[in-house]
This record gives structure tokens, sequence and C-alpha cells, in this order.
């Protein structure tokens, strides 16, 4: 062999030799950043970094939600408009909420979580001082609507991140963390809402909601990590409709839909028309009195957890039918003409709402067989509605037959609902108890 032909032959050999060193090299850099790439425990810095971000988040976004509540009363006399007309400052909210929720749900599985988190959390700081300035009750309107839809961003996405991010025995945790905030959030913007309308002004109350807004957007900006572990979705929207709608053909989902919008109707329209009803003879309570009623969300609170433990134990159909009771007895209760009977009633009822919520909510989860999130998404939508329907439909009643005209619906709604949702999960049961006995005879 020639000379020449040695040469090339040793060149080439140490090229594919430097070339595989670095392969190897570069194969060992990839595998030791895919170690580093793990879902967070939550004996971990990071899990707590996400948590407290979303959670704060969270005690923010619904306390911009429902601060309006306890200041319909005020709008009416200031703005010299109707209780229904007052209550859509609520209802606008959710109507472009429910709406965002669809459209955020379908963006975030194509262009990811955190950017939505991120913008809609930090933009929603922007009606929160432009509302103040206003003098018509129409521009009022238009920003609580871009509100709902700003509002919106963070619950659309918030869940499916957690369950990208943090890992399988710390995921629960994290969850019942973020909703319990939603629950404190929203009754904290009520009590802060009505504070300031009482002892300054309303507008300072948003104003003071957009400050805290603002610094905790900034925060999670810095503490919320982007996403490791996002999966770009490449079904088209189509498919993702027509996967969605077929929940709609199953009977025993469309009746939980169905369940969750009617117990929400009287939920919501107890709560939209209690202030009414309190500030007049023989209550006469001030507007951060009226606030302070919404305290009682803390029965919720409580109630949300020791539901899924009970189900657990003694079924779920059981404890659920054990929270339409409650409800259904605590709105009654409110019927009483003594402070101690409304208190005691909404207490009831928060606590009979939230256990039918969470555990409508885990069985839609369960019993979706396929698309879980849009099952889970239609079942939010029908929730939320319930939000804007229990409040400016029932407008008509109150103004009509008063209070006792909004209890009698608030009582009767979720009743039938539940009878008729209750049967169809019995009957359900039965049926799988009887094909289980066949097969096994």
């Amino acid at each position: 062999m020639m000379p020449m032909e040695m040469t090339c032959i040793v060149k080439v050999s140490k090229s594919t030799d430097r070339f595989k060193g670095m392969v190897k090299e570069l194969s060992l850099h990839l595998m030791g950043n895919n170690r580093e790439l793990h879902q967070y425990h939550h004996r971990e810095p990071q899990f707590w970094k996400i948590t407290l971000g979303l959670t704060l988040a969270s005690l923010y976004n619904f306390a911009n939600l429902y601060m309006v509540q306890p200041l319909l009363p005020l709008y009416t006399r200031e703005f010299g408009i109707s209780p229904t007309t007052s209550s859509l400052a609520l209802s606008l909210t959710t109507f472009s909420l429910i709406i965002s929720l669809l459209i955020f749900g379908f963006l975030s599985d194509r262009i990811g979580r955190i950017g939505i988190i991120h913008w809609t959390l930090f933009l929603s700081v922007i009606p929160l001082f432009l509302i103040p300035i206003t003098e018509s009750y129409i521009w009022l309107l238009i920003g609580r609507l871009i509100s709902g839809i700003l509002i919106a961003g963070l619950p659309a996405v918030a869940v499916a991140y957690i369950s990208e991010e943090i890992a399988p025995n710390s995921r629960g945790l994290a969850v019942s963390l973020y909703i319990a905030s939603n629950a404190l959030g929203g009754m904290g913007g009520r009590v802060l809402g009505g504070a300031f309308a009482e002892h300054l002004s309303w507008q300072q109350g948003f104003l003071t909601l957009g400050a805290i807004g603002l610094v905790i957007s900034v925060l999670c900006f810095l503490v919320i990590p982007k996403s490791q572990f996002f999966q770009q979705n490449h079904r088209s929207y189509k498919q993702d409709i027509l996967g969605m709608a077929i929940h709609l053909k199953k009977t025993k989902l469309l009746f939980a839909f169905i369940f969750g919008l009617l117990i929400q109707v009287g939920f919501s329209g107890v709560w939209v028309y209690i202030p009414f009803h309190v500030e007049k003879e023989p209550f006469s309570l001030s507007v951060q009195a009226i606030s302070l009623l919404f305290l009682t969300y803390l029965f919720g609170v409580v109630g949300s957890p020791i539901a899924g433990r009970l189900a657990d134990r003694f079924g779920l159909m059981r404890i659920m039918s054990m929270g339409l009771l409650v409800m259904t007895a605590g709105t009654l209760v409110t019927l009483g003409n003594h402070l101690f009977y409304v208190i005691s009633g909404l207490s009831l009822i928060c606590l009979g709402f939230f256990i039918m919520h969470s555990l409508t909510s885990t069985w839609v989860g369960n019993t979706a067989t396929h698309h879980k999130s849009g099952a889970t998404s239609l079942y939010l939508f029908s929730y939320y509605m319930g939000v804007t329907l229990g409040g400016t439909t029932l407008g008509v009643i109150w103004s009509n037959y008063g209070w006792l005209g909004v209890v009698v619906i608030c009582a009767i709604l979720p009743l039938i609902s539940g009878m008729i949702f209750f049967r169809m999960m019995v009957s359900d049961t039965k049926e799988a108890r009887t094909l289980t006995e066949n097969y096994e005879g």
C-alpha cells in the first residue's frame, strides 16, 4: 500500500475517532440534561415556588372576579339603575370568562401554559386602574367584560400546568392548595370591596386590588418557571371541538353538566340578591357588614376536602345527596327575620354547595372515558354559566316576588335536577351490578 494511501487511512481513522468522541460527549451532555429535567416534588423548593405563585395568582384573580358582589346595591343608588342591571357587573364578567376558558384551553395546548398565565395576569390589572375613573355604568360594564376575558387565563391552564410539572405524588397537594385559594380569593375580594366602599370608596378598593395584582403578577414572572414537559397539540381545532362534543351525547354526563349549572344558579342567585335583602328592614346592614357575610365561604373551603374523604368511606352519591339536602335546608333557613338565621342559612348553603361541586367535578373526570379535559371544560362552562344565569335572570323574580321568590327558585331548581341526576346514577350503578352478576353467573 502506498504511503499516501496509508496517510489518508490514518487521517480518516483519526477523524472518525474524533467524530465518535464528539457524539459520545454530546450524548452524555444530553443525558445529563435529561436527568435534570424532572417533575417537582413537594420536598423541593421549586415545588413551593410554583405553588406560592399559583396560589397568590388565584387569590388575586378570584378577588378581582367577585369583589363587585357586595357593591351591587351601592351601584343601584349611585348610577340610578335597577338591581337586575346592577347584577350585570358580575354576570357579564362571568359570561366573558366562560367563553374565554374554552378559547384559552384550546390555545394553551398549542402555544403553552406559562405565557398565558403570566400575560393574562399582568394585563388584568389594567381594567382595575381604568374603571375607577369612569363616570358611566356602561364603561364600567365594558371594563368588567374585559376583566372576565383576562381572568380566564389562569383557571384555564393552571391545573394542566400542575399536572405536567409536578410529580404525581405531590400533585394532589398542589391542586388542593390552588383550589382552596380560589374560594379564599373570592371571599377576600368581597370583604375587601365592602370594606373600602364603607370607609373610603369602591373606587379606592379597585385601585388597591390593582396595585396588589401588579405586585403578584411581577412575582409570578419571577417564581413560576417555564414548562419543561409541555407537548404541543397538533390536532385541529375541529378535532378538539368534536371530541368535546361527544360528551354531550352521553346522558349521564349531560345530566352532570345540567346539575352543575343549576346548583350554581341556586347558589349565585342567593349570593347576588342577599345584599339587597339584608340592606332593608329588619336588618338594615351597611355595605361592610354585608361583605362580612361572605366569610361564611369558609364552610365551603372546609367542606370540599372533607367531602372527598367522606365519599371514599360512605359512597359518592350518599354524600352528594347529603350536600344537596344541606344546601336546600340552608336556602330555606334564610327566610328567617333574624340575622342569626341568615348567617346560619348562608353557612349551610356554602357547606352543601361546595360538597356537591367538588364531588360532581370529580365524578365527571372519572366518568369520561376519553377527552377528559374536554369533559372538565364543559363542566366548568356549565358551572360558570350558572353564575351568569343566577345573577341576572333571577332579577325578574326579585323585582316581582322579593326574597321569598328568590329562595323558592334557588331551592327548587337544584333539588329537582339533583333528584334526576341521582336517580340516573343509581340506575347506572344497578345496571353495572347486574352485568357483573350475570358475568359471574
